[in-house]
């Protein structure tokens, strides 16, 4: 099992923080029965990714009316593709940070055994697809 943590990025970010990491938006109430976890594309954004032009992030205002007993979490990582800004990991890099802070919130919140179900658009699908180890 695949374990890289570090103290000065967090498993699952807080308001205020970075766009970047895992990111729950909906709890699945008292006894959550799955989890569904988003990956955002290129030059995406992890909840501007999912959200209409109305405003509506639907993996969060729309999915839990449908599934009222799944954890929703979206992963954030640095997607942009140009400019000065464009990021600098390789999709290798970014498939393990996206493994270990899954591996190790679902560890933090003992839920290992929960299944899972993954929405990856685009480039998040090469991610998910990249990740070789099981996530457990």
């Amino acid at each position: 099992m695949l374990t890289i943590l570090s103290p000065s990025k967090p498993i699952i970010s807080t308001p205020g923080t970075c766009n970047f990491g895992l990111k729950e938006l909906a709890s699945g109430g008292e006894s959550p029965t799955v989890d569904i976890v988003a990956i955002h594309g290129l030059d995406g954004h992890r909840e501007a990714s999912f959200t209409a032009d109305t405003g509506v992030l639907w993996l969060r205002d729309l999915l839990p009316e449908t599934l009222s007993s799944a954890r929703i979490l979206t992963y954030g990582y640095d997607a942009c593709t140009h400019g000065e800004n464009k990021a600098q990991q390789t999709m290798y890099d970014v498939s393990v940070d996206f493994v270990a802070k899954l591996s190790a919130f679902r560890t933090h919140t003992r839920t290992n055994d929960r299944p899972l179900i993954f929405i990856a658009h685009s480039f998040g699908g090469i991610i998910l697809k990249n990740v070789s180890n099981p996530i457990r």
